[in-house]
């Protein structure tokens, strides 16, 4: 009978540290979650300029019927 009792024991000492060590594990790696740089927003599409060849966002961009245009004034004033 003792032995079984030792044995039941060692049982529920090793699920014990089994989960002491998972604990532990997803502790570090919540704070490896929490120091990793946070992914940036997605970019904004952009649109060639018809005239100079500059790329731009399109909300700073000027539609034309050739393309876009953008804003610069050497570009807008070579027409």
């Amino acid at each position: 009978m003792g032995k079984i009792v030792f044995w039941i024991v060692v049982f529920f000492a090793v699920l014990f540290v089994l989960r002491l060590v998972n604990v532990a594990k997803a502790k570090s790696r919540r704070e490896r979650a929490a120091k990793r740089p946070k992914p940036l927003p997605s970019p904004e599409p952009t649109v060639r300029c018809a005239h100079c060849g500059v790329f731009l966002p399109r909300a700073e961009a000027t539609p034309i019927p050739a393309g876009y245009r953008c804003s610069d004034p050497v570009c807008t004033s070579q027409r």
